[in-house]
């Protein structure tokens, strides 16, 4: 018994696209049934309208195609039989006022637009045959009983016959068109869903091994910190005892192992920097960029570094560490790369539609064009002076913190006329 109710469920069911088709077509068919009666009544007043059928399946039509916008699931899942039960009622009806009015041909032409209508409403090979059957046979009585001759009630029987099975020919070859599409639609359906979990597996694996390659930098990055820190102070405890003597080149060999240490020391605290930019979802906060600057400008100035905010700066919301890093990395590369006995540097801000934008200028020896993008990738620097504590991951840092904030980093420069950073931060 289940599997008889599961079938017949499964035949008046009927995809969205179908059911809203249907719903489109009754909704249509109410006021069009009503004014093409009362056309034919206006050429044709001598005809029979029995049992005010004018305006019963106007109605009828109207609120059968108005079912599906009350989103009813079980309405929803049965409208391909409301939608058979309404056709088959209005065609024996059609058929019993057609016969009564003694086959006109205003009665016949509706009845062999709606016939064909009718079975391509309908989505299902078994509602096909039982609806085109029995107005057949209905058909085929009346005809039967009718005052007909004999060569009307041929002409009427085969070419109703005709359209009966022109119609279910087409509605055959629609519903097996629609029946491979279904098939290729659960076959792509199948592929996505497969490789929609295989996209989360990789991304889960690749979130591992990311905080997998954070944690190996840190701790890499702090166990190598304590024996540069251990050789730092052994050299400087050799240069600077008393009770031991070198000569000349063994202390400038000594000075020499100090500057690899601390570039060392830069280098692997650079590392760790960047590596630890690696989580996108950093705490965001309300920060005050002219307090920020305004310590940055402070702990950087000098008698020959000269800082100054053209305007205030505002509020921005974004993780304040990062912040900083990225205005102390952008004034110390300013300082650092500084050619001129008076450093300047100059910080400016506007405000765009979309953005906040902020320029650090400075008046050093400017960056040839063909290095622009260089600037901005790991390790990678311009100079070669041991002096310069510089080790190639200060902007690589400061476009990873940028961009992975939805911003963007430029640089505008000639040799010789200094340098412009701009960046922008989403508002």
């Amino acid at each position: 018994m289940d599997k008889v109710l599961k079938y017949l469920k499964d035949i008046g069911r009927l995809e969205p696209i179908e059911i809203k088709n249907s719903s489109f077509t009754f909704l249509l068919s109410g006021p069009s049934t009503y004014i093409y009666v009362w056309i034919m009544l206006y050429y044709n007043p001598d005809l029979h309208i029995p049992f005010y059928g004018e305006i019963v399946f106007s109605l009828l039509f109207i609120l059968v195609g108005s079912l599906p916008y009350l989103k009813r699931d079980k309405i929803n899942e049965s409208y391909g039989w409301i939608t058979f039960i309404t056709l088959i009622v209005f065609q024996y009806y059609l058929t019993y006022a057609t016969a009564l009015n003694n086959f006109s041909l205003d009665y016949l032409l509706v009845t062999y637009v709606f016939i064909f209508g009718s079975v391509l409403l309908l989505s299902n090979r078994l509602l096909v045959i039982i609806f085109s059957f029995s107005q057949l046979i209905h058909l085929a009585y009346r005809v039967y009983y009718s005052d007909l001759d004999r060569m009307s009630e041929s002409a009427i029987l085969v070419s109703m016959s005709t359209i009966f099975i022109f119609s279910f020919l087409v509605m055959n070859g629609l519903i097996r068109y629609r029946r491979k599409l279904e098939a290729i639609n659960v076959k792509l359906e199948k592929r996505i869903r497969q490789r929609t979990i295989d996209l989360e597996n990789r991304a889960k694996e690749l979130l591992r091994k990311n905080k997998d390659l954070e944690e190996f930098a840190y701790v890499v990055s702090h166990d190598l910190k304590r024996p540069l820190r251990n050789i730092y102070t052994l050299t400087d405890w050799l240069t600077d005892g008393e009770e031991y003597q070198f000569n000349d080149e063994a202390n400038q060999s000594l000075r020499l192992i100090q500057e690899q240490v601390t570039q060392m020391d830069l280098l692997v605290e650079g590392i760790l920097n960047y590596s630890l930019q690696m989580d996108k979802e950093r705490s965001k906060s309300s920060v005050d960029a002219q307090l920020l600057i305004d310590r940055i400008i402070k702990v950087n100035s000098s008698e020959n570094v000269h800082i100054q905010s053209k305007q205030k700066l505002p509020k921005v919301i974004f993780n304040e560490s990062q912040l900083l890093q990225v205005f102390q990395n952008l004034i110390q590369n300013a300082i650092k790369h500084n050619d001129k006995e008076l450093v300047k540097i100059t910080i400016d801000y506007q405000k765009n539609e979309k953005s906040h934008q902020f320029s650090i200028q400075d008046n050093g020896p400017g960056i040839d064009e063909k290095y622009h993008n260089k600037i901005f990738e790991l390790f990678q620097k311009l100079e070669l002076k041991s002096e310069i504590d510089s080790i190639g991951i200060g902007l690589a840092l400061v476009k990873k913190i940028i961009e992975r904030n939805g911003g963007e980093i430029t640089v505008n420069s000639e040799l010789g006329k200094g340098t412009t950073f701009v960046f922008t931060i989403p508002l």
